[in-house]
């Protein structure tokens, strides 16, 4: 499926283009020794290597060259042909023969703009396994103010996810940070129509070796013009899925329906050859796509095992190929939980190779991925254990927070240089998995939705965006907040799904779900579940399209909740709308969004059957009607063709 371009959001106007462009000129900065770039880089050899232009997008690299400490920095900018967007990493080596001076405060991003008018800084939270779990957070910028925001303990996305979209009058400037470590942003406004906008790692105070090099974060800045609050979020989830998000024989890896017996079976330390092929037999009828193997497999279960990635024998004597080999010729693919960076000090890696791991006090270790001789050994292990299970999904959780282990090995002159090392390594380790294995997907799950960065969205989804699932039953407001704050800047996304009626797994669907409920057990509601799979089938599709949230997205039992993914390249869109459980309001006023509205659209309303043809004029202005609470209502359209 060919995706749309940009210009069905109207065009990007050149003027758009340039305010990308102009940005990305040399809008960083950092320390080096005494002195900040801004004095030192005009005085440094300079050079543009020629751009290379390949899919859509041009690539070029900017070189400048100290010519006392031989410290070069490069800066490759990437400006793309349909989109007005600049992206750009810095890297950093030291091509000298001593040790340089101190490189510090390194910002990728370092950027002043005017902003005129009112200033509204739009983002969401991340995932902390709570209720606001990728809620919205917008206000303003206020004169003489200033917002600083991190995440907790060194995974990208928790407590805050690393998207944005600044707004002023008559435009803004979408944001994305590539950073699967401590980032920070820092947002200033002056007195006047000046705003600073910087970004980088939070931390970097560090001489490089002779022959050492860095990357820094990478940053991604979208321009938008208009009045239309979501242009900038819409462009950017086009951006991402024109050229980021993972693909398969060049098609968008759609999340799957899954399914995974974790709940089921003990938090998954029951889990045997005889009980998950029966759980396979049970799934492959209902319309599931994946079968997900989930944490206790392995030697010495869950938790305690995590670092023996060997199966347990008297569960699994003949290893997991049978289960690989079971799910696809039921016509699934199979997916197998890991934790390769978390190591207990009882699992094999733990006694076996201690060495590769950092620690901090005596619980849980860290796997070294910045030593390379470690991330080698433990890309093998991975490689040998995704050929021998048959696995297409590797599954990648992370329920740690680095950021201790990595400030404990820094040496007062080379701080940050472990958070930089291990997280060039795990994108090595991930890159080197995909290369051997074509057509594995990752799902990035890190404690539900605690990794979600614009790098890790290049490489794999989350199939998992929030532990919340965890609670083993269906909190579809929670749900809904999540599928409504998340889609304003990630287009791949799942999570765990508890009941089959319309009202629950619409607040899930987005074009896939992981079924957690036991389909082997008496009363299972099998029929309702094939409904459900197959409404999420049909209508995933149109999950690709541009997102509008229809209402204010928050937890008000009283309030209703509704969005709308709108495909103008296909000419066909969806809304859903839920009454909550203690609203009083029978009806719902609606505009839905990027309809030609002299066009006449036919509408499909698909609980009751019914169809109507509305001109989009008479949809900027509709009523929707829910008599019961709580209940959803889900309508299709399709612009009908003119006369």
């Amino acid at each position: 499926m060919t995706l749309f371009a940009s210009a069905a959001l109207g065009g990007v106007n050149p003027r758009e283009q340039a305010l990308a462009r102009g940005w990305a000129r040399e809008a960083f900065s950092f320390r080096y020794g005494e002195k900040s770039s801004r004095d030192l880089l005009k005085d440094w050899k300079h050079e543009v290597r020629p751009a290379q232009r390949l899919n859509g997008k041009q690539t070029q690299v900017t070189r400048w060259a100290d010519p006392a400490t031989g410290l070069t920095v490069d800066c490759e900018l990437t400006l793309f042909d349909d989109f007005p967007a600049a992206e750009w990493v810095l890297r950093f080596t030291n091509r000298g023969s001593t040790d340089t001076p101190i490189l510090a405060d390194i910002l990728p991003l370092d950027l002043q703009m005017a902003a005129p008018g009112e200033v509204i800084f739009r983002r969401s939270h991340g995932s902390t396994s709570g209720a606001t779990d990728f809620m919205p957070q917008d206000g303003p910028v206020r004169p003489k103010s200033e917002i600083k925001l991190a995440p907790i303990g060194g995974r990208s996305s928790s407590g805050v996810l690393p998207f944005f979209n600044l707004q002023w009058r008559g435009g803004g400037v979408a944001m994305a940070i590539g950073w699967s470590g401590q980032w920070a942003l820092r947002l200033q406004r002056g007195a006047g129509k000046g705003l600073t906008l910087q970004a980088g790692q939070q931390a970097t105070h560090m001489k490089l070796h002779p022959g050492e090099s860095i990357r820094t974060p990478r940053i991604l800045l979208i321009g938008w013009q208009g009045d239309d609050r979501f242009r900038g979020n819409n462009l950017l989830r086009r951006l991402m899925l024109a050229h980021y998000v993972p693909r398969i024989d060049g098609r968008v890896a759609s999340p799957p329906i899954s399914a995974n017996t974790w709940f089921t079976f003990r938090a998954g330390n029951d889990v045997t050859e005889t009980n998950q092929l029966q759980a396979i037999a049970a799934l492959a009828p209902l319309g599931v796509e994946v079968f997900w193997l989930d944490a206790g497999w392995f030697e010495g279960g869950w938790p305690s095992g995590v670092g023996s990635w060997v199966p347990k024998k008297p569960a699994f004597p003949n290893g997991l190929s049978p289960l690989g080999e079971a799910a696809h010729k039921a016509g699934m693919k199979f997916m197998v939980w890991f934790e390769p960076e978390r190591v207990h000090p009882a699992s094999r890696i733990g006694k076996e190779h201690p060495e590769f791991v950092l620690r901090v006090g005596d619980g849980d270790g860290l796997f070294d991925l910045g030593d390379p001789k470690a991330r080698a050994w433990l890309t093998d292990l991975l490689s040998a254990a995704i050929k021998e299970g048959h696995i297409d999904i590797w599954r990648c959780d992370f329920n740690i927070n680095p950021l201790p282990f990595w400030r404990k090995a820094d040496a007062p002159d080379r701080v940050g240089i472990a958070e930089i090392r291990y997280v060039e390594g795990l994108y090595t380790m991930w890159d080197e998995l995909r290369r051997r294995h074509p057509g594995l997907l990752i799902d990035n799950c890190a404690s539900g939705g605690r990794r979600i960065d614009l790098e890790t969205c290049s490489r794999s989804y989350p199939l998992w965006r929030s532990d919340t699932q965890c609670c083993g039953r269906a909190v579809p407001v929670w749900d809904q907040v999540q599928t409504a704050g998340l889609s304003l800047y990630v287009p791949l996304h799942a999570a765990g799904l508890w009941g089959f009626d319309p009202y629950t797994y619409r607040s899930v669907a987005i074009g896939g779900a992981c079924l957690c409920p036991d389909p082997t057990t008496k009363g299972f509601p099998a029929d309702a579940a094939r409904a459900a799979i197959s409404e999420m089938k049909q209508l995933r599709r149109l999950y690709l399209g541009d997102y509008y949230p229809l209402t204010d997205i928050n937890l008000d039992e009283r309030h209703w909740i509704a969005w709308q993914f709108d495909r103008p390249d296909l000419n066909e869109g969806l809304a859903v709308f839920f009454r909550r459980p203690a609203s009083p309001y029978t009806s719902l006023s609606v505009s839905l969004e990027g309809l030609d509205p002299k066009a006449t659209y036919e509408i499909d309303f698909v609980d009751t059957g019914k169809k109507a043809r509305l001109t989009g004029e008479q949809l900027t202005a509709w009523r929707v009607t829910i008599e019961k609470a709580p209940a959803s209502q889900l309508i299709t359209y399709r612009k009908l063709p003119g006369k």
